[in-house]
């Protein structure tokens, strides 16, 4: 059974909003630390999964290259990520977050994890596995839109 036009495009203005207002909210977010801005985040979550290259960290967080090496030498400069020789390739470098930076992840999503709870008053725990798990399902139609086959997965908001 198909969406209909209609009701397909209700859903993406309705997302719209949505990523408008998530946007907006993205913004007033206070700092886990003075030198690294919010823009940052999806980077250090992304480092979560283990020492990476800077290609691999772009194309997990979805951006440039260019814009990725800027957020990480600020990162570097903060003392919570560092560049390491690639084990694999003495010529290459790795990203890994120092334990400054794994302890802002950690705060970071228990930050998150507890304002989402205190937007979900009123919602049951049905209800928000439910969403979550259309979300999930929404999450993979874009990646499959995207044509990209990344190893982030859920782990690169």
């Amino acid at each position: 059974m198909s969406v209909s036009t209609k009701v397909a495009g209700e859903l993406a203005t309705d997302l719209v909003h949505v990523v408008k207002k998530l946007s907006a909210l993205r913004n007033h977010l206070p700092r886990l630390h003075p030198a690294i801005d919010v823009s940052s985040y999806p980077v250090l979550i992304a480092l979560k999964q283990g020492d990476q290259r800077v290609s691999a960290i772009a194309a997990c967080v979805h951006s440039d290259i260019s814009t990725v090496s800027r957020q990480i030498s600020h990162l570097v400069a903060a003392g919570v990520a560092e560049k390491v020789a690639d084990p694999q390739d003495g010529r290459a470098q790795v990203v890994r977050l120092t334990d400054e930076g794994k302890q802002i992840i950690d705060e970071l999503a228990a930050r998150r994890a507890e304002w989402f709870r205190s937007m979900l008053t009123g919602w049951t725990s049905d209800e928000v596995r439910d969403f979550t798990a259309y979300l999930g399902r929404f999450d993979q139609a874009l990646t499959h839109e995207l044509g990209r086959n990344t190893h982030c997965g859920k782990q690169d908001a």
